[in-house]
């Protein structure tokens, strides 16, 4: 209830910033400063509405995923279209201070109309530009580390926060699983977010994550989203696939002086580094699998070698990227040493809320592990 309120106030507040902006000092007729209320108004609150249908069933799931890729949409429109008009407004007010000239003011009621447009088709263009961003395949960021405990070369695929709902369909996640398997990995490591629905609702979808290949397995921890629907029916349907579930627990991977381990969800569910890594022997080069990243600062010396980590999708949508990393004590994506313990940080697969991706690409990543020579 407290993040509704929360919700509400902050939206609210982004409506009237936004109109105030576009029809501030301009002689707009009330019906157009009526018309931007009722825009901004269904654009921020049509995350509501998306979750109060959602569990209904009232309307026919094509139908209803068109109207809430249209709305989250609108409310990636309407975000981004708030923060530039703010960023505008401070940007053009300094310009204004250091140079002084009536021209350059923000109260330049002649051209202001004409700025409202650009920075209105900017967003656009932008908004545009963030849903190929989402929907396209993830690129692949390659990393390569050597450890004398390491057996024989290993390629271990880094795959996190896919983000499967009733909005994605099958065939995209058909398409995915060939992606990943054209990659003929050895290992593919889950690090939650997996799943972001009920498991009855995705059934066809999760289906084809059956053809997932590894020939030494993939293996699976709960993220937060997994937790919203239930984590262990989603570990119990993530386990009938053939993965290995890693629930404060590890394995170690024959003849290749590996070892994996996972915990679940350290902001929802209770994180135990020392009991997922009590079956590793000395000798093994230790993984673990934790949805967030700061799970890093908890882990002692020697515990780990290696965190693989998603959660924070690198911020999803500039300038979100900034409240992210903040959120997440400075962590956002790529690779990150801590008390000699390497992260890996992926922008994950998919998008959580508004199909959009700006300045922050989806990946997945390709690690290399090699024996020292």
């Amino acid at each position: 209830m407290s993040f509704l309120v929360g919700y509400i106030v902050i939206a609210l507040s982004c409506i009237f910033i936004a109109v105030n902006a576009l029809v501030s000092s301009v002689n707009s007729s009330p019906l157009w400063e009526n018309a931007l209320y009722l825009f901004f108004g269904i654009a921020w609150f049509s995350p509501i509405f998306i979750w109060i249908f959602q569990p209904k069933n009232i309307i026919p799931a094509k139908i209803y995923n068109f109207l809430a890729k249209g709305g989250y949409f609108l409310f990636g429109f309407a975000f981004l279209l708030t923060m530039f008009l703010i960023i505008r407004d401070v940007i053009w007010w300094l310009l204004y201070f250091a140079g002084s000239s009536y021209i350059t003011s923000p109260n330049n009621f002649q051209i202001l109309p004409y700025v409202n447009l650009l920075t209105i088709a900017i967003t656009f263009i932008l908004s545009v530009y963030a849903v190929f961003e989402a929907e396209k395949m993830p690129t692949v960021a390659y990393y390569k580390y050597t450890d004398k405990r390491i057996k024989r070369p290993l390629k271990i695929l880094l795959a996190s926060d896919i983000h499967i709902t009733k909005m994605i369909s099958a065939d995209k996640i058909r398409t995915l699983v060939e992606y990943f398997n054209r990659l003929k990995s050895d290992i593919i490591l889950l690090p939650g977010d997996i799943a972001d629905d009920k498991t009855e609702d995705i059934s066809l979808q999760i289906a084809e994550l059956k053809n997932l290949q590894a020939p030494l397995g993939i293996y699976y921890t709960v993220g937060n989203h997994e937790v919203y629907f239930d984590p262990f029916t989603w570990e119990g349907e993530f386990a009938s696939l053939g993965w290995v579930v890693l629930h404060n627990s590890g394995v170690s991977i024959d003849n290749t002086g590996v070892y994996i381990a996972g915990v679940p969800d350290a902001m929802e569910m209770s994180a135990d580094i020392k009991q997922a890594v009590a079956k590793a022997k000395s000798d093994e080069y230790r993984i673990l699998l934790s949805h967030t990243p700061t799970t890093i600062k908890k882990i002692s010396a020697g515990e780990v070698d290696l965190q693989v980590s998603g959660h924070t999708h690198g911020g999803q949508i500039f300038p979100f990227n900034l409240f992210t990393k903040w959120g997440n004590s400075g962590f956002l994506f790529g690779e990150y040493s801590v008390n000699g313990v390497k992260l890996l940080l992926s922008r994950g697969v998919g998008y959580w809320g508004p199909p959009m991706r700006l300045f922050a690409p989806n990946d997945i990543m390709l690690i290399e592990l090699l024996p020292e020579k």
